[in-house]
């Protein structure tokens, strides 16, 4: 029962079986309550206009159908007997409105506009006629707003134009996911900036179906299935005309469909190893081992650590006329010309292995396996790795030594590991400092506890470089950083590494004899990031383990 149902029956001014009725009736043909107990001939027009003004205490404002409406720049309301715009001061729009009581309405108007609503109260009749004059004036500039109550089609348009705004500001603001909430009394929505999550301004409840119905539509998923999860892809416009490629995961909740939307960045594809965040030496080790002609790379870390892009890096590095790649991936996030791409689809059969199975009687120079996620994939790369191919994959390991010891448990032998993977990987992304960036000076306990040296705490006490901490700017939306570095951890398997491996050398003995080797750990990594003022202690911290430096 809404505020004016409730005020009229307690009034006694309409009996409450006659409100109840016109109130059912108003929500079905998405009208207002004061112009179906005018229709329903239960009260006049200028009656109930004065009822909600003496009540409630909102001003009168009574609307000349021959006045056009006015100009408010920016604000594009479609003709509605539900409400008409009287005039915008700053943030602020004057609406009059047949129920200026209706808090839905109003939210889902703040959030169409942005702007701040101040309602009135008008004469229901009064904003039927201006609504009419206003269509009959010719079409608006756009139809993406509310539309009228006579338009018998689903009321999709503020929702259309909630997804262009959310999704031009996912992409302004950088943010790499879009979540989509539903609750019992709310609907939240959240962007993934950087690796963290922030909640946005949130819409009307009552969008929570449409949206989950409209993104449905647009990725080709199954409207009507609600009870299952669905993954699908869509490319969508942005409010400039960037055309963005998404991918839509559904999942069912207690409130209805969560929905994320991944943004798929075209321009990760192109980027170079240069281009990463590779120290000098790390780059050349990877790039000598790409060029091999055959054996295995691999990139280790956790989701979301950017390994697909190192990946793609590595792909653009060999692509040329005279080689053939293929990939195998789940999914396929970036098509890149040149290569042989392949989505892998469990429900039908088409496997990591058996797609890889398959590119191997194709003529292939190189493979690129998304993950090696079981002991069948794991051994078919091997095998391709051993016949003359190079493989590309991925692994989830906390670090580089690690890895190997990984692929002993999925059941490969060591002397088929120890012969054929070549150069491992491992990575994280730290967030980057804004240029708001201020100087820190912790306690040198600190500095020692973090992994520096005794010549690195000597180096900043004497000025040779500073140590930053986050701030937070306009720019930066008060966060104090802005997009996200790699750091990482490269290891070429070398003899003595493979030896270590035939012995059945454990983690710890595999990372000691690549420190050795001048490996540095994650954490030595994203300490030199620190020093060069790229990011703060408290990031590197944060992603990266103490012990690494002992267990690898």
């Amino acid at each position: 029962m809404s505020t004016l149902a409730r005020a009229l029956i307690q009034s006694g001014l309409i009996p409450e079986e006659a409100v109840a009725r016109c109130q059912l009736r108003a929500l079905q043909r998405q009208t207002s309550l004061p112009a179906e107990l005018v229709t329903a001939t239960l009260i006049e027009a200028p009656a109930i206009a004065r009822f909600i003004e003496t009540t409630f205490g909102f001003a009168y404002v009574d609307l000349d159908p021959t006045h056009p409406m006015p100009a408010c720049p920016g604000i594009e309301l479609a003709p509605n007997p539900r409400f008409y715009p009287i005039s915008l001061s700053g943030k602020r729009l004057r609406l009059a409105m047949a129920d200026p009581t209706d808090d839905t309405l109003i939210s889902g108007l703040r959030f169409q506009t942005g702007l701040e609503i101040d309602p009135c109260v008008a004469d229901v009749t009064q904003l039927a006629l201006c609504a009419a004059a206003v269509r009959n004036q010719g079409p608006l500039p756009s139809s993406n707003g509310l539309r009228n109550s006579s338009d018998t089609a689903v009321d999709e348009a503020p929702v259309v134009r909630f997804l262009q705004k959310t999704l031009s500001v996912a992409i302004e603001r950088g943010a790499s996911d879009i979540h989509f909430e539903p609750y019992e009394n709310s609907y939240r929505v959240r962007y993934r900036i950087d690796g963290v999550l922030h909640a946005q301004e949130s819409p009307p409840d009552q969008f929570k179906d449409m949206v989950a119905s409209r993104l449905k539509v647009l990725s080709k998923l199954d409207i009507a299935e609600k009870r299952l999860p669905q993954d699908g892809q869509l490319r969508a416009e942005t409010d400039d005309g960037t055309l963005i490629d998404l991918r839509i995961s559904t999942m069912p909740t207690l409130y209805g469909e969560k929905i994320v939307l991944r943004i798929l960045d075209r321009q990760d594809a192109r980027l170079g190893l240069s281009e990463i965040g590779l120290s000098p030496a790390q780059l050349d080790q990877l790039t000598q081992a790409i060029h091999q002609p055959s054996g295995m790379v691999l990139v280790t870390g956790p989701t979301g650590s950017g390994k697909t892009v190192t990946l793609y890096a590595c792909l653009n590095a060999l692509n040329q006329p005279g080689v053939n790649i293929a990939t195998v991936e789940d999914p396929v996030e970036i098509p890149v010309v040149g290569i042989n791409q392949v989505n892998i689809d469990e429900r039908t059969g088409l496997t990591f292995a058996v797609a890889l199975r398959a590119f191997m009687r194709q003529d292939p120079d190189i493979l690129m396996v998304g993950e090696i996620r079981d002991t069948e994939t794991a051994e078919t790369s091997l095998k391709a790795a051993q016949t003359g191919h190079l493989v590309l994959s991925t692994l989830h390991t906390r670090s580089a030594p690690a890895t190997l010891e990984r692929l002993r448990q999925l059941g490969l032998p060591n002397y088929g590991v120890a012969g054929s993977v070549l150069l491992i990987v491992a990575q994280r992304l730290v967030r980057r400092l804004c240029e708001c960036r201020i100087a820190d000076k912790p306690v040198a306990a600190l500095l020692h506890d973090a992994g520096f040296t005794d010549a690195d705490v000597h180096a900043l006490d004497t000025g040779q470089w500073t140590l930053y901490k986050a701030n937070g700017c306009s720019k930066c939306h008060q966060t104090g950083y802005k997009g996200r570095v790699g750091i990482f951890e490269v290891m070429r398997v070398s003899p003595a590494i493979q030896k270590s491996m035939l012995n059945d050398g454990s983690t710890l003995d595999i990372a000691q004899q690549a420190a050795q080797e001048g490996s540095n750990s994650l954490r030595r990594a994203g300490l030199d990031k620190v020093m060069a003022g790229l990011t703060s202690l408290s990031e590197v911290l944060s992603e990266t383990e103490a012990t690494e430096d002992r267990r690898g």
